[in-house]
C-alpha cells in the first residue's frame, strides 16, 4: 500500500522577489538597450530603470507624473513609472518599435498569484489558478491509469490520513498567522513614505507634527534622511554618503577642489572684454568699428597696445554713447602709449565707469601717428 503526501506546489506567503544592483563601482547599474513594440499603448521594460540617469528615447520627450496625470500624453511624449519599469505612450504609438535607452537596477520577480492572465474577455484569471487547474487536470490523468485496486487503496489511506490532513491544515493556518505577523512587522520596520524636505533637523516636528510609521524627511542642511519608527525620528541614511566621486568613468559626487574651480570659472564668466583692433596705421579721428555691449555693467579697465613701436606718443580716447549721437568719454584723459613702447603708461584713471545695455563704444585718435601700427585697445566690462 502506497501513501501520497499533499504537495505544496506555492507557498503561503507568496512574497515579490527584488534583485537590485547597489550602483557602485563594485556592483554599477548596466546599461541596457531594450527594442520592443507598443501594446496596449506601453511597454515592460526588462528591468527596473534607473531614476537618476531616466530613460532616453529617440524624438520622444518624457514627462512628469503630475502631467501625466491631469493631461493626456501628447504624440511626441512618453511618460515613466520607476517603480514597476513601465513606459506609457501616445494611441499613435500603437504597434511602433521603439529603442529605449536606460540603467538596469535589477528586476522584480512577481509570484504567480499576481500575474493576470488576460485572453480578450472579462476573465481575470490569475496564473496561479491557472498552475492549480493544470496540477489537478495532471492528477486525475494519472489517477484514470490506476487499476481500481490501486485507486480503492488510495481511497482507503486517504481516509486514513482525513484526521491527519486535518491537523497540518491547523498547523498551517497557525504558521500562516504568524507569517502574517511577521510580514506586518516587516512593513511597519522598513516602509518608506517620503515626505518634502525641510530645511534644519528642529523644522521636521514643526512640519510634520503627526507623523505616521514610515514617513521619511530628508534634512537640507545636514543631508541626513530621517524615518519615523513610531515613537522617534531615526536617521536612516545620509544624502551623498555612500555615493563615491565622480571620475571619468562612473557618476558621483563633485569634491570640493572642482567646486573651488566651477567657483572661479563662474567668477570669470561675469566679465566681458570689448577689443577694438586697428590692423594698419594710427589715423587721427574716429576709428572703425562702433561696438554695441549688450549688458549692463561697469568699466574696470582700459588697456592699449601697438604691435610696432613709435617714435611720438600714440593718443587714444575712449568714448561712449547711448544713441549714436552724443559721446562722451570714459577717461579723465586719453590713453597714452609713450615712444618706443608697445602698451600704454597707465596713468589715465576711468571715471564714466557706468554702462548701461546696448551703450555703443568706439575709439578716437586726437593726433596723427605715423609710425605706429596695429593698435589694439581692450575695455574690460564687469556684468551686473
Amino acid at each position: 500500500m502506497s501513501t501520497k503526501q499533499p504537495v505544496n506546489y506555492l507557498d503561503f506567503n507568496n512574497p515579490i522577489h527584488v534583485i537590485w544592483r547597489k550602483g557602485t563601482p563594485n556592483d554599477p547599474f548596466v546599461d541596457r538597450l531594450d527594442i520592443t513594440r507598443v501594446v496596449n499603448q506601453r511597454i515592460a521594460l526588462l528591468e527596473i530603470p534607473d531614476e537618476l540617469y531616466r530613460v532616453r528615447i529617440a524624438n520622444l520627450f518624457e514627462i512628469n507624473y503630475e502631467k501625466f496625470i491631469r493631461d493626456s500624453i501628447a504624440e511626441n511624449e512618453f511618460y515613466c513609472d520607476y517603480t514597476n519599469g513601465f513606459i506609457y505612450f501616445h494611441k499613435a504609438m500603437e504597434a511602433e518599435t521603439v529603442s529605449i535607452v536606460y540603467k538596469g537596477r535589477g528586476v522584480i520577480l512577481y509570484p504567480s498569484n499576481r500575474i493576470i492572465h488576460y485572453d480578450g474577455t472579462d476573465s481575470k484569471e490569475t496564473l496561479y489558478e491557472i498552475i492549480e487547474k493544470s496540477k489537478i487536470q495532471v492528477e486525475e490523468l494519472h489517477n484514470k491509469t490506476l487499476t481500481f485496486e490501486e485507486v480503492l487503496e488510495n481511497m482507503i489511506v486517504a481516509t486514513n490520513l482525513t484526521k491527519e490532513a486535518t491537523d497540518i491544515v491547523l498547523d498551517t493556518n497557525e504558521i500562516a498567522h504568524q507569517k502574517i505577523e511577521l510580514i506586518n512587522d516587516a512593513y511597519a520596520t522598513t516602509v518608506l513614505i517620503y515626505q518634502p524636505y525641510v530645511q534644519t533637523y528642529n523644522d521636521i516636528v514643526q512640519t510634520y507634527p503627526n507623523p505616521l510609521v514610515g514617513w521619511t524627511v530628508q534634512v537640507y542642511d545636514s543631508g541626513i534622511r530621517y524615518r519615523w519608527n513610531g515613537q522617534d525620528w531615526i536617521p536612516i541614511d545620509a544624502l551623498g554618503g555612500n555615493v563615491p566621486k565622480a571620475t571619468d568613468v562612473y557618476d558621483g559626487l563633485m569634491s570640493k577642489e572642482h567646486f573651488i574651480k566651477m567657483e572661479d570659472i563662474s567668477t570669470e564668466t561675469d566679465y566681458r572684454t570689448i577689443v577694438f583692433i586697428c590692423p594698419q596705421d594710427v589715423l587721427q579721428g574716429i576709428q572703425d568699428p562702433h561696438v554695441v555691449f549688450p549688458h549692463d555693467g561697469e568699466i574696470i579697465e582700459v588697456k592699449a597696445y601697438v604691435s610696432k613701436k613709435g617714435l611720438v606718443s600714440t593718443e587714444i580716447d575712449i568714448q561712449k554713447s547711448a544713441d549714436f549721437e552724443i559721446w562722451d568719454s570714459v577717461i579723465n584723459n586719453v590713453v597714452v602709449i609713450e615712444p618706443q613702447k608697445y602698451t600704454d603708461n597707465g596713468n589715465h584713471t576711468i571715471t564714466n565707469t557706468v554702462v548701461n545695455k546696448n551703450d555703443v563704444f568706439r575709439l578716437f585718435v586726437p593726433t596723427f601717428s605715423a609710425d605706429t601700427y596695429n593698435l589694439t585697445v581692450n575695455i574690460k566690462i564687469k556684468i551686473n
